[in-house]
């Protein structure tokens, strides 16, 4: 443990009790059926976590398998109160005696976030929420990124526009290190059917512009962070739209920004048009939504596709980028297939307007888009549940 205090050692001991339950009840319960395979739910982040819940709800089904939720000390909320729920730490892991043994019943790992440790013997799975292939982390930490990827069997991925990216990644990573990739699978996208579907159930007003930012650390000389309270006061003085700001998860954790979202918060909060949505579910700020504004977030693509509503690209820096590598990628090939591009904060209530007006002719291009991206639309828990049955058998 790297600070040994009166919380972490509450936390290791949480881990060590509830890692020896696992072990009582896998054992107890493989003894009455030997065909019977486990399953491990891990929940490390708090996000979006109900499509996850509705693929575990489903695996529940067969008679033939038994299914854990994990979470750890920064996550409990929705998963707590869940059955065969437990608070690990996997981290701590390498501290327990015989956890290796402990967890051997466990047969395949999942999770929606790249985790860095796993039980010994299980298959690894990661569900990528990636659903194009904008840069997932910067430059100088993507090399971790991808040897933690290494201990994966399998990644189960939204499009063929995500596999192609990971395989060219994974290509490259691997080669020079010698090493298995894992399997790439298109299983469709879950957050995507799950976020339509409830969507068709909430008749909220669109009255609202959203404003959704990917990390604000993350590739600093293209997002939006550095002009984001300009484009608020402007939005806020010069339409009658109301503004909501839902911040990307991670600036809300320590591994974020959460002073600069406490600085924006603070700055408009006695403003009757501004909101901010510092929820886990996005579900009522895109139903409220006219259309969103974001930089280079896979939210873009997710909103768009489940809402049929348009985007607004902010690219502060679109000129350098047109010229890097970063043009090739789908992602920003897609923008004007589902919106508008807005190079600098002057332009944007010109490209307001413009949205408004566009609406309709844009739904209609973001429904072929979708058919044309997305390959097991609405089909995407039948698929994920098929392929984890596929690799469990």
């Amino acid at each position: 443990m790297k600070y040994l205090n009166i919380q972490n050692i509450k936390i290791y001991l949480l881990t060590f009790i509830n890692i020896l339950k696992i072990y009582f009840i896998t054992n107890n319960k493989f003894k009455n059926n030997k065909k019977l395979r486990f399953v491990l739910f891990y929940f490390p982040v708090q996000v979006y976590q109900e499509n996850i819940l509705e693929l575990a709800k489903k695996l529940k089904q067969n008679k033939n398998i038994y299914v854990f939720l994990v979470y750890n000390r920064y996550l409990s909320s929705g998963i707590a109160n869940q059955k065969n729920s437990f608070l690990l730490n996997l981290e701590y892991l390498r501290f327990i005696p015989f956890s290796n043994i402990l967890l051997q019943k466990i047969h395949i790992f999942i999770s929606n976030y790249v985790a860095y440790v796993f039980p010994t013997k299980s298959k690894n799975i990661y569900i990528s929420h990636n659903i194009m292939d904008a840069p997932l982390v910067n430059k100088e930490i993507e090399n971790k990124l991808f040897s933690h990827l290494s201990k994966l069997d399998y990644i189960f991925l939204p499009s063929d526009i995500a596999i192609k990216y990971f395989k060219k990644k994974l290509i490259y990573f691997f080669r020079i290190r010698n090493r298995k990739t894992p399997e790439l699978i298109n299983t469709g996208y879950l957050k995507l059917d799950h976020v339509k579907k409830k969507l068709n159930f909430l008749k909220n007003k669109k009255d609202s512009i959203l404003i959704a930012p990917t990390v604000s650390s993350q590739m600093k000389e293209f997002n939006i962070s550095h002009d984001l309270i300009k484009i608020i006061k402007i939005l806020l003085k010069n339409t009658k739209e109301k503004i909501i700001y839902r911040p990307h998860p991670l600036d809300l954790t320590k591994k974020g920004n959460i002073n600069f979202i406490k600085k924006i918060v603070n700055i408009f909060k006695n403003n009757k048009d501004f909101s901010a949505d510092l929820s886990k579910s996005y579900l009522n700020s895109y139903s409220r939504a006219k259309f969103l504004i974001t930089d280079f977030s896979s939210t873009a693509y997710t909103f768009s596709y489940s809402a049929l509503c348009p985007v607004l690209f902010y690219s502060k820096n679109e000129k350098k980028l047109s010229k890097s590598k970063l043009a090739s990628l789908i992602y920003f090939q897609d923008r004007l297939k589902v919106g508008y591009v807005l190079k600098n904060v002057n332009q944007i209530l010109l490209k307001v307007q413009k949205l408004n007006i566009m609406k309709s002719k844009f739904k209609k291009r973001i429904i072929n888009l979708r058919k044309k991206r997305i390959k097991y639309l609405d089909k995407s828990l039948k698929k994920t549940h098929d392929e984890i049955l596929n690799i469990i058998e």
